[in-house]
């Protein structure tokens, strides 16, 4: 990519202002990665300063899809005005792309710094779930309104906002960091998520009660895990449970004699596994 690559792009945005429409959005998120490969280092070249509008424009315009979005959301619409852009695939991997900017600018959620920056043993660093996996996970595990789902580790809670608007299931999340619990519920409320809950705990004391679908972002190893698996697996005895994992605790819970997995397990794609009928003797 070249200079002339650039002016090319900047002349392509000032001629068709197609992009400026705030549903063209994952257009305006390639646009921009296009634009941030191609301008130089320097903040003060002509061509920054030339790029400079259309940037703001494409910020102003997302903002007003943001907007609208979050009215539907509290209009108990969202499931609907969000379903253009939800179509992604079930690619592996652990990365994120634009469906992930266009998550975290509809939920609006603080981040805030961790109060314990450093897990305790047997923790997991935070990080969240990429949407098209929470995508993929309502789809294969088969989410309903009528489901409680739990996710186990919910940082700032994408996870339990996500499910709840697209399916209405109940949904609740389970966090050690009093910061991200705090932040998790206010932006549920703010876009009049009732059907969301955060709960500031030990993922080992979570109650499963009334649980159907339970998910886990590989939040912790070791030990606690082994915690974990005791409860989800009594839980199981009780009522039939469906469990979504993602990440390197998949080949955990594959191992377990009282899970059938849908498919092969991989760690770079979202695993559903379901409890044997009656649970284990």
């Amino acid at each position: 990519m070249t200079a002339s690559d650039l002016t090319l792009l900047l002349d392509r945005l000032a001629r068709d202002d197609g992009w400026r429409l705030p549903d063209a959005f994952l257009e305006r998120a390639d646009l921009a990665d296009r634009l941030d490969l191609l301008l130089p280092g320097d903040t003060a070249s002509a061509e920054v300063a030339r790029a400079a509008p259309f940037l703001a424009a494409m910020e102003a315009s997302d903002a007003r899809l943001f907007q609208r979005l979050r009215e539907a959301i509290r209009a108990g619409r969202g499931a609907l005005a969000m379903a253009p852009w939800l179509r992604s695939g079930a690619s592996e991997g652990q990365h994120y792309d634009a469906l992930d900017t266009l998550l975290a600018g509809v939920l609006a959620i603080d981040e805030p710094m961790a109060d314990d920056p450093v897990p305790p043993p047997g923790m997991v660093f935070y990080q969240p779930t990429p949407a098209r996996h929470i995508l993929d996970c309502v789809r294969r595990a088969g989410i309903g309104r009528d489901d409680v789902v739990l996710d186990l580790g919910s940082g700032l809670g994408h996870v339990p906002m996500l499910v709840n608007i697209l399916t209405g299931a109940r949904t609740r999340g389970v966090e050690r960091e009093p910061a991200y619990v705090e932040s998790a519920a206010r932006a549920a409320d703010a876009l009049g998520l009732r059907g969301v809950s955060f709960l500031c705990a030990d993922a080992r004391d979570a109650s499963l009660d009334d649980v159907d679908v339970v998910y886990l972002f590989t939040p912790f190893v070791g030990g606690v895990l082994a915690d974990v698996l005791v409860s989800l697996e009594r839980a199981a005895r009780a009522r039939p449970l469906r469990i979504a994992t993602l990440g390197p605790c998949s080949a955990t819970f594959a191992r377990q004699a009282w899970l059938r997995a849908d498919a092969a397990t991989s760690p770079d794609r979202v695993a559903v596994f379901r409890s044997v009928s009656g649970g284990p003797d």
